[in-house]
This record gives C-alpha cells, sequence and structure tokens, in this order.
C-alpha cells in the first residue's frame, strides 16, 4: 500500500509540473504548485525529474560558442573549461583561490560597509529593534545575517564586470549543457551575533532547489577562517542520489549536523577556509552550509547562472541606465543570458 501511494504522489507531482511547464512556456512565469512538485519530485527521485527536465532544456537551447575566453578565472581553452567542469559533475565544487583582483575586493568591501541593507529576523534569536535597511553596523550587528537588495548589487560597477566575465559564462553553459541565464545575484553579511547556528541565515546542512539545474559562484570579500564561519559543502551530494534517502524523505528542509553525520561522515566535509578574493563554484544542489561565525564576519557575493528561470520567485532586478562597457558588450553579444534583468 506504501508503494501504491508513493506512486501516487510521483504521478500527480509529475503532472501538476506539466501543467506548470507549459505554463511557464506561455507566460514565463512558474506557477507556485508545479514549483513545489518540483521540490517533491526532487526529494521522491533524488534527481532523476531534475535531470530529465534539463536534457529538455539542453535539447531546445542554442549554446554560445566561446573557444578559447579570458577572464577572472584566467586564459580558458576548451580543456580548461572542461576540466573544471569534469571537478563539478565528480565532486560538486571548485576552490580557486585569490582569483578576484584585491582591488575589486576592496571597492565592494567599501560599498558593503556603506549601502544599506537589510537585517534578517533569526529563527529563535530576539526580535529586530527595526527591519528597516541600515548600514552595516560592523561591531555591533543587531542580528545574523544582513541582505543586500539585488537591485542595487547589479547597479555596482564591479559587479556587472563579474556578470559579464566570460570565464564564468563558459564554465557555467559547460556545466549545463544550455545557454546559461544570469539569475539570483545576492551579497550578505554574516555575523558573530547569535550563539549558535540559525536557520534563516543558512547555518544547516540543506539543498537549492530554485531551479531546474543551475551553478553558483561565490566571492569571499573577506578572509575567511574557521571563526569566521567557512562555507561547507559534502561533496557528490550534487549527484543523482547523492543526497541520502533518509535525509530527502524529510523535505526541503534544514538538517542538523548530527542527522547528517550519521549518513556521510563529517570527515568527508569539505571546509573553505580561503582568502579574501578566492572563488568556490558550486553546484548547490549538493548538501552544503554556512558555520555558524564565532568571531568576526564574513562578507560573501553570490552569482548564479541557470538553464532555464523555471523554479522559485526572486524580488525582481533589472538592469540601470548605467552600464559598464564590459557588461554592455557582454549583452550585445549573449543577450539570452541577461533576459531576466532586462527591462519590460
Amino acid at each position: 500500500m506504501g508503494k501504491l501511494i508513493s506512486c501516487f504522489r510521483i504521478l500527480r507531482d509529475l503532472i501538476i509540473l506539466a501543467y506548470g511547464l507549459v505554463w511557464f512556456r506561455l507566460t514565463g512565469k512558474t506557477p507556485s504548485v508545479a514549483y513545489q512538485s518540483m521540490v517533491r519530485l526532487f526529494c521522491q527521485t533524488g534527481g532523476i525529474s531534475n535531470d530529465v527536465m534539463s536534457r529538455l532544456v539542453s535539447f531546445g537551447s542554442s549554446e554560445y560558442k566561446f573557444g578559447s575566453v579570458s577572464g577572472v578565472l584566467g586564459k580558458c581553452n576548451p580543456d580548461k573549461i572542461q576540466n573544471i567542469t569534469s571537478q563539478l559533475r565528480r565532486d560538486g565544487y571548485v576552490l580557486m583561490e585569490n582569483v578576484i583582483p584585491q582591488d575589486v575586493c576592496d571597492r565592494l568591501l567599501k560599498y558593503a560597509l556603506e549601502q544599506h541593507c537589510r537585517p534578517r529576523r533569526m529563527t529563535n534569536g530576539p526580535a529586530l529593534t527595526s527591519s528597516k535597511s541600515v548600514a552595516y553596523p560592523r561591531g555591533a550587528p543587531e542580528t545574523v545575517r544582513y541582505d543586500f537588495s539585488r537591485q542595487d548589487i547589479i547597479s555596482h560597477p564591479d559587479v556587472q564586470d563579474l556578470l559579464a566575465d566570460e570565464s564564468f559564462l563558459a564554465v557555467a553553459q559547460d556545466y549545463l549543457h544550455a545557454t546559461p541565464v544570469a539569475d539570483v545575484i545576492a551579497m550578505w553579511w554574516h555575523t558573530s551575533f547569535g550563539k549558535v547556528p540559525d536557520e534563516d541565515a543558512a547555518q544547516y546542512f540543506h539543498f537549492d532547489m530554485d531551479r531546474i539545474k543551475w551553478l553558483k559562484f561565490f566571492i569571499m570579500l573577506t578572509d575567511v577562517e574557521l571563526e569566521n564561519g567557512p562555507h561547507v559543502f559534502i561533496p557528490a551530494t550534487q549527484r543523482t542520489g547523492g543526497i541520502p534517502e533518509s535525509l530527502r524523505k524529510r523535505g526541503y528542509v534544514r538538517l542538523y549536523d548530527d542527522d547528517v553525520a550519521k549518513e556521510i561522515s563529517s570527515e568527508h566535509w569539505v571546509e573553505f577556509i580561503a582568502k579574501r578574493g578566492s572563488l568556490i563554484i558550486e553546484d548547490s544542489r549538493g548538501l552544503h552550509k554556512g558555520r555558524h561565525v564565532k568571531n568576526g564576519d564574513r562578507l560573501m557575493l553570490q552569482l548564479q547562472f541557470s538553464n532555464s528561470l523555471f523554479g522559485g520567485y526572486y524580488e525582481p532586478a533589472a538592469l540601470p541606465d548605467v552600464l559598464t562597457p564590459k557588461l554592455r558588450d557582454a549583452i550585445n553579444r549573449y543577450t539570452k543570458t541577461y533576459k531576466s534583468f532586462m527591462r519590460s
């Protein structure tokens, strides 16, 4: 009876997902029920459902012809790009140290100390005195995490240049097997305000499931030591079936270290301790988290490229009127990549 019920639920979600994909194709919007079905199907199939959808996306995608490109990742010929994506497919991540120029880190750090950001409510912490955006109160934080708005971030010249980086685009396309679509941009501070990990600050293990397939570029803008709450990833859990069924059966939830350690020894977990300017390229379908910050703080910038915008809802952001020459040129050459930020 249990297997019959499970099969019925999978069939139901497949029907809802099919409806949602058709609706997305017609309107460009994902019905909430279809997105939830995609998440449930991932938990039920271990990723097979996403793999099938990704193949369908790739089938209808016209990829760019990059050849050899240069960018943040250095000079990248097709062999170097394939070496990077081969490691991504095997392990789920690639760490590249000291690739972001220090002057870029300086400017983004200065921006993050001056530009207003929004304090994020803690799961079990004290109530915020205000949820209004404020300049980051470094040294006297009132919560565990502060987030910058997507619209503000995309207006920064250095972020625009990173969005236009051809080495990022080439790696993303080779990994996705589809035209890369610039998607979720985020920047945030993690602080030492809390004494224990916080769920809303993503400090417990979880997997992402915002799109069908995607690749994230995490840029460290401050030095990260063990006490600063390094990013943690469990290699190979991004693979189909890589997350044990016992954990997937819990659904789209945060997972405690002890529960994860029962299935995957902590000896296999990877903590990214590196200097500012380092870059983590990651398929965050795998289990990951940010460790609790014990001292100081940590500033991270995230760029994401997806094979489709089908999935969860994000606050809209549009490219500003003033663009850097590098991004303007990239938009002319790779128009499809930036469609999510184009003004309607």
